[in-house]
């Protein structure tokens, strides 16, 4: 499987490229009224209105007051709508093999695992506990 890696401060993430339609640069938001910490608002992106994300807020807690980290956004696909996810630096696209992911044994947890690529451990991200998390909210 491909696999894109990216920077939330500090730490290395990565997630499947599956559900990845594009990666593009920092979007304006619009903010949402009595959301989630880490439903950063609404964003345009050539007509087509999705949900921004903060990953780093969803993953860690971390609330920066100083987005001088945010550098890209990836766009996914749902069934329903896009959603954007707001990241640091893309770091690169790594073919994985499934038998180098590492499992972390909690079935309920967002991280499914971790790997080795471009000489870091990269936390993999399962999008779809992402996903069921935003639809219950």
């Amino acid at each position: 499987m491909q696999m894109i890696v990216f920077r939330l401060g500090e730490r290395i993430y990565g997630f499947s490229t599956d559900k990845v339609e594009e990666i593009t640069t920092v979007l304006d938001s619009t903010i949402i009224p009595q959301s989630p910490d880490w439903t950063v608002g609404l964003v345009n992106l050539r007509g087509q209105v999705m949900t921004l994300i903060d990953l780093d807020i969803l993953l860690n807690g971390s609330h920066s007051s100083e987005d001088d980290w945010y550098k890209n956004t990836i766009i996914i696909h749902t069934e329903e709508n896009p959603i954007a996810l707001k990241v640091g630096a893309v770091i690169g696209v790594s073919d994985i093999e499934e038998d180098q992911l590492q499992s972390v044994g909690e079935e309920e947890s967002i991280i499914s695992g971790y790997i080795s690529a471009y000489g870091e451990i990269v936390s993999c991200i399962e999008l779809e506990k992402i996903f069921k998390e935003k639809e219950e909210v």
